[in-house]
């Protein structure tokens, strides 16, 4: 069922004056809050941003809100007026990267420091690939290089063969365990399941692909990019000495450890040395051609205890793509709340008690977001005031 949208009332009202006087006036939109609540979408207001922003403009259609037919939606780099696209720059010490205006600072950088060293300021990745304009979503930041060399994808994992179907059933069974849950709701699939052990949860997730990460744990209620920021997660890898650069050495082979994601930052490179000890969770994966499977038996994860007479909040995510620990796409991960004696289980939604204020983002336990097709957005509700300003 589709649901409208209703923007948020505003207007302009100015008194009238004498046609040989010129009125000047300054308007400014403010934006609901990333983790502000949407009842009409189900979601946040961060998200249905970020969907806007990972859409190319050429995708996006003319005329949302109460722009008119010929304006188009800006994404904080650019706006299009009559056809025509004006470059919204950013201030001296800013440098438009991952489609914002990031301070120099925040990089180490000052506005003289690149020039000092002959290098040019540009947006980068660890893997000193460029993006010129600054529109790309993933782990990009300024950076003094003279690098001329484009963005370009992960190596690719080799994906499941054939037959893989046929088995994933008899897989992600397993009758050792009392409980069972479904995470599959777009993506691969995953399963969930668990038993309440002398006061410790034996659990197993499975995931529907190959090994590139695995991992789930305890959601931050209040962390960014629904609840992942923050949370303490176990989370499998098939390889160490992890670089930005040149990805995992699977020559020193698969490990499960307990991590705490950073608190501002998804890239794994920013919580890679938050791992704790192995014995914590007592944790194992299996991997095969098909499919992947992580388990672990403990009361907690990282010390944090599991509500085992009552529910937790938890999330998970999976990557079958690559050996950079990178992003998981929309579909492999999900935060969903566990009432682990009774079995009863769901996915997560924000409290419908409270609108106006929520945990809820983008659920990423890794970096850079993918493109997304916007079309059942556009179809679905309007945008007025949630997104951008509009001209």
């Amino acid at each position: 069922m589709q649901k409208k949208l209703r923007a948020t009332p505003h207007a302009v009202s100015l008194t009238a004056h004498d046609d040989s006087l010129a009125r000047v006036w300054y308007g400014r939109m403010i934006l609901p809050p990333k983790d502000a609540y949407s009842l009409a979408t189900g979601t946040s207001y961060g998200d249905v941003r970020q969907l806007f922003i990972d859409t190319p403009q050429a995708d996006i259609p003319s005329g949302l809100g109460c722009s008119s037919i010929d304006m188009k939606a800006i994404d904080g780099g650019s706006r299009f007026l009559d056809g025509d696209e004006v470059t919204v720059g950013c201030a001296d010490d800013e440098l438009y990267c991952w489609f914002r205006c990031m301070p120099l600072a925040d990089s180490g950088l000052t506005q003289n420091t690149c020039a000092e060293q002959n290098l040019d300021l540009q947006c980068a990745s660890p893997r000193d690939q460029v993006v010129l304009d600054g529109k790309k979503h993933g782990d990009y930041y300024p950076s003094c290089t003279n690098s001329t060399q484009n963005v370009t994808d992960y190596p690719a994992i080799t994906g499941q063969p054939d037959n893989c179907a046929d088995t994933w059933e008899s897989f992600y069974m397993d009758d050792s365990y009392e409980h069972s849950f479904n995470l599959t709701r777009e993506g691969d699939g995953a399963f969930l399941t668990w038993s309440v052990v002398d006061g410790s949860i034996k659990a197993r997730l499975a995931f529907n692909n190959v090994f590139g990460f695995l991992g789930t744990g305890f959601a931050d209620p209040d962390g960014k990019h629904n609840g992942m920021n923050g949370g303490n997660v176990v989370l499998a890898i098939p390889g160490g000495n992890y670089s930005a650069v040149t990805g995992l050495d699977l020559e020193l082979g698969s490990s499960v450890g307990s991590y705490v994601i950073d608190s501002d930052d998804t890239a794994f490179r920013h919580w890679v040395d938050t791992k704790g000890p192995d014995t914590d969770t007592n944790a194992a994966v299996v991997s095969t051609d098909c499919f992947t499977a992580i388990s672990f038996e403990s009361d907690n994860i990282n010390g944090k205890e599991f509500n085992i007479e009552g529910s937790d909040e938890m999330i998970w995510a999976g990557n079958g793509g690559d050996h950079f620990v990178g992003y998981h796409g929309r579909g492999n991960r999900a935060r969903f709340t566990v009432e682990w004696s009774t079995g009863a289980a769901e996915f997560y939604a924000p409290p419908t008690t409270s609108p106006t204020r929520s945990p809820t983002n983008e659920g990423d336990m890794t970096s850079a977001s993918p493109r997304s097709n916007f079309a059942f957005l556009s179809a679905s509700f309007t945008l007025t005031s949630i997104i951008y300003l509009f001209i």
